[in-house]
């Protein structure tokens, strides 16, 4: 990783050539001097180089802590990736990115006090408001397990009061969340619209296995409100099957009261029973083959 370390010597040695070529490019008889454009040239590059070691651990950070959380279930080492991306951080604002990452890693883990502290600590003025929304949103989640209405209703207004400053192609994405929250705040009062915003926000299928347990462990506690013992274990009892160490499955594990069979929740990937004719073994084995130097090939490059 390019941390701070590495990142101030790069950068001091950067500024020390620059200086060093404009003073002596300066002193040196014109027909002796460099083109000027060059050192412009060298600069960018020195910029560019500079800047792609900055952004690039952290896009990929970003891409790995997704799969990670939404899709592995990995909640644990979401948390300590984004850790050492935040102790070891090159800049101050890059950071504090990963101090936003790594409170929603906390609430991942259902250390839920421990994600608002996070949230508490990161320095807002150096990042983009579409942060702060998520560290408020997430505050809210936190202060919701908790249930911590004051800090809830606080992180809630918060948002409100910064949707005004967020660039209009994101107002659907602040809105989400404001909808979300809202029917979240007002479940004792309004029980149906909860679980139509529930449903109309998690029941799609888009592939990622967090999206079905939030949806059934938000439901839960419709049925849970209800009065619904029986619909409630149900979806806790699918949290619990498929969660793993996600909080909604910690949190699930608390509530459950066992009226039905967790194994009998549990997502089996679907085998296709087709009946495999003679003549296709030859071509299916013709593909491995051609696939495995595919992948020779692609690792080849890499290693160049």
């Amino acid at each position: 990783m390019f941390n701070r370390k590495k990142y101030i010597i790069f950068l001091i040695v950067f500024l020390v050539i620059m200086i060093t070529a404009i003073v002596v490019n300066s002193i040196l008889p014109v027909e002796s001097r460099i083109d000027w454009l060059w050192i412009i040239l060298i600069g960018s590059a020195g910029y560019i180089y500079l800047k792609y070691r900055v952004s690039g651990p952290l896009q990929l950070f970003a891409s790995k802590f997704t799969m990670l959380v939404d899709y592995d279930i990995n909640v644990a080492e979401a948390e300590r990736i984004a850790y050492e991306g935040m102790v070891n951080a090159p800049t101050k604002n890059v950071g504090e990115l990963y101090r936003v990452y790594y409170g929603m890693s906390q609430y991942y883990s259902g250390k839920y006090e421990d994600a608002i502290k996070t949230f508490n600590t990161v320095e807002l003025k150096r990042l983009n408001v579409l942060y702060h929304i998520l560290i408020f949103a997430f505050t809210c989640y936190s202060a919701f397990e908790l249930g911590d209405e004051e800090t809830f209703n606080i992180a809630f207004d918060r948002i409100k009061n910064s949707k005004s400053r967020v660039p209009g192609k994101y107002t659907n994405f602040v809105a989400s969340y404001e909808e979300i929250l809202e029917a979240i705040k007002n479940i004792d009062t309004s029980l149906d619209n909860y679980k139509d915003v529930i449903e109309r926000h998690f029941s799609r299928n888009d592939g990622y296995i967090t999206t079905k347990l939030i949806y059934n462990y938000r439901l839960a506690l419709y049925f849970e409100k209800l009065g619904d013992d029986l619909e409630r274990d149900k979806c806790l009892a699918f949290v619990i099957a498929n969660g793993k160490e996600h909080h909604t499955a910690l949190g699930a594990i608390k509530k459950f009261k066992g009226l039905v069979k967790v194994e009998d929740y549990i997502i089996k990937e679907e085998i296709p029973n087709e009946e495999i004719k003679p003549e296709e073994v030859e071509q299916i084995e013709t593909v491995e083959t051609v696939n495995e130097s595919d992948n020779q090939d692609i690792d080849d490059n890499n290693e160049e």
